[in-house]
């Protein structure tokens, strides 16, 4: 991987994934996906998969240490190589590298160029915009599953990535 995560980005995850199911050890106890139900077993951090590639199952239980391991795999392994790609990657700051490691958490890493996905495509092409805070939340606004029972807290979660996304990080000219 050629840049170090940022940790911003990795907060922002663990605050709108939450740590879950926790156990009263601290451990975290699968649960159901909130859109796929158990079709989705989930863990800790919103983890669907281990860091050995097998899938998570009802039933499992995991460290808080271990859900922070699988997270950050999933960043590392997954979902930085793929950004990375992004034609202007390397002209984003930190911040809005992590807004979009946030989201492609949540929506997945092959976000950039998806038929379904053409406003946050626009938000990576075009540098010029990056410092227009409406149109970005704009964009980022459109990716918030209306009608479902997470709209809610994806509609936050969008907020908190664009607002990420357009701050200024203060070491940069």
């Amino acid at each position: 991987m050629s840049a170090e995560i940022p940790q911003c980005g990795i907060e922002l995850i663990k605050r709108f994934e939450g740590y879950h199911e926790k156990l009263p050890d601290g451990r975290a106890r699968a649960y159901p996906d909130p859109l796929s139900g158990w079709a989705l077993p989930t863990i800790g951090y919103g983890s669907t998969t281990y860091p050995d590639g097998s899938r998570v199952k009802k039933g499992d239980i995991i460290t808080q240490d271990e859900a922070q391991a699988c997270l950050r795999h999933e960043i590392e392994e997954v979902i930085a190589p793929v950004l990375e790609r992004i034609p202007t990657w390397e002209q984003m700051n930190k911040n809005r590298r992590a807004a979009l490691i946030s989201f492609a958490y949540n929506l997945g890493a092959h976000f950039y160029r998806a038929r379904d996905r053409g406003s946050i495509t626009r938000v990576c092409d075009t540098p010029e915009m990056w410092g227009d805070k409406k149109w970005v939340e704009n964009q980022f606004s459109k990716y918030c599953n209306p009608g479902t029972p997470v709209e809610a807290g994806l509609r936050r979660r969008r907020k908190a990535e664009a607002e990420l996304f357009c701050t200024p990080v203060m070491d940069e000219p």
